[in-house]
């Protein structure tokens, strides 16, 4: 287990300070061009740190508010927040596709209230612990329930381990309250309770392990429906009520 040390690392992110103090982001190509799209975010710079990252911006409601494509995975997702912190972001919102651990139809949305850590990038942030609160879960669940969306709450079992999913460590996160099963959420999470950054996530089902069998529910493709236009204009809606 590792053994968390609470003092600076020997290497600092340097972001390049950006005017803008909110930050949408998501991890999937196709629901990233769906967001620029919607906001008619324009390219604006280049976050330069593992790998270029591009940034854009759009003015919502007089908030400048910055645009980019996380990698998947939480090292890499949190090399990219660290970035985005260091660029002067001060609240983000991370919003994506999950699988499903319960019945629940494809593409419905999950706002998690708390995120268990199996993997290993959030305990270089946080000492160690079953899992860690998604603090900002209330507020999520307002603003996309204000705006008509259903959602189901409840933990998500964060997992590094995509082909490692077995069927006893899915019983037992499903025994813990786990509603979806993600890749970032937990480590997002502790990345910015460390920064002292706020953190906003809410998923979109894709695939279901509910059932005996995993069910793709192509787990890639979200065009067969409007869920991809409905999660961009609920992450901006989130961010000019944050």
């Amino acid at each position: 287990m590792i053994r968390f040390i609470d003092e600076e690392g020997l290497i600092t992110p340097r972001g390049e300070h950006i005017q803008a103090e909110i930050a949408i982001t998501t991890f999937s190509v196709y629901i990233f061009n769906t967001l620029l799209q919607y906001t008619g975010a324009k390219q604006t710079g280049v976050m330069r740190g593992s790998v270029d990252i591009p940034l854009y911006t759009f003015d919502n409601n007089g908030k400048t508010t910055v645009v980019y494509l996380t990698p998947v995975g939480a090292p890499a997702a949190v090399s990219a927040l660290e970035e985005i912190i260091a660029c002067g972001v001060k609240k983000v919102i991370a919003f994506g596709i999950c699988g499903a651990l319960t019945e629940a139809s494809p593409h419905l949305f999950v706002v998690p209230t708390r995120a268990y850590r199996d993997e290993g990038t959030s305990y270089h942030y946080l000492p160690a612990t079953e899992y860690i609160e998604v603090k900002n879960a209330q507020k999520v669940q307002a603003v996309l329930e204000g705006a008509g969306i259903k959602t189901l709450v409840g933990g998500a079992w964060t997992t590094d381990g995509f082909y490692r999913e077995t069927r006893t460590r899915l019983n037992e996160m499903r025994g813990n309250g786990c509603v979806a099963v993600d890749m970032e959420s937990a480590a997002l999470q502790a990345c910015s309770d460390f920064r002292g950054t706020e953190f906003y996530t809410f998923f979109i089902t894709a695939d279901s392990l509910a059932g005996e069998e995993w069910a793709p529910n192509t787990i890639l493709d979200l065009k067969a429906t409007d869920s991809t236009h409905v999660a961009a204009a609920a992450a901006v809606r989130l961010a000019s009520e944050i």
